[in-house]
């Protein structure tokens, strides 16, 4: 199991990128949240899986972005995977 945390930021806010972010998941064995970041226009994707599934969920975010999404940053880091079973949207942080 892995856990990453990626930010994109650039135009992530009201273009439906959560929602985007849940759909893709669905298709993937990931767990996580997606969320909103407050002082600034940023989107946190935190997934946990399998590393193979996990870098195969966020290249397919990152290719099929919402159609009035921009991303101009990408930031990743890695954590300790918390064990969760579902992929959900968390309140705005």
């Amino acid at each position: 199991m892995t856990r990453t945390i990626v930010t994109l930021s650039g135009i992530v806010h009201g273009v439906g990128f959560r929602y985007t972010a849940l759909r893709i998941a669905a298709r993937y064995a990931v767990a996580g949240t997606v969320r909103n970041v407050r002082g600034g226009e940023r989107v946190e994707i935190d997934v946990e899986g399998e590393a193979g599934v996990v870098a195969a969920f966020v290249a397919d975010l990152l290719a099929n972005p919402p159609p009035a999404a921009r991303i101009d940053r990408v930031e990743r880091s890695s954590a300790e995977p918390r064990g969760l079973r579902s992929f959900s949207e968390a309140p705005t942080a």
